[in-house]
């Protein structure tokens, strides 16, 4: 979560420098794909320097909500453990 709300105010955190000192973006992307990342849609429209879109807390809470997206599927339990 962090590393997308943050990846356009605080590149340095996450990308590194080329030999002429410029920030790589995008670099573990294809060359061909660097372009379709989105930088139109909230958060990520906010630019380096800039406060993230979301706050600590914020980022906390959409980590806890995702937490509790399960559909129960556990490794090793159900049908295909009894068949063994």
């Amino acid at each position: 979560m962090r590393f997308y709300v943050k990846r356009e105010t605080r590149p340095g955190k996450w990308y590194p420098r080329g030999a002429n000192g410029t920030m790589v973006m995008y670099d573990d992307l294809p060359a061909a794909h660097k372009g379709d990342v989105d930088r139109k849609d909230p958060p990520f429209t906010h630019h380096r320097g800039e406060h993230p879109a979301l706050s600590k807390a914020e980022i906390k809470d959409v980590v806890a909500l995702l937490k509790t997206l399960t559909d129960g599927y556990q490794s090793g339990s159900g049908a295909d453990s009894a068949k063994k």
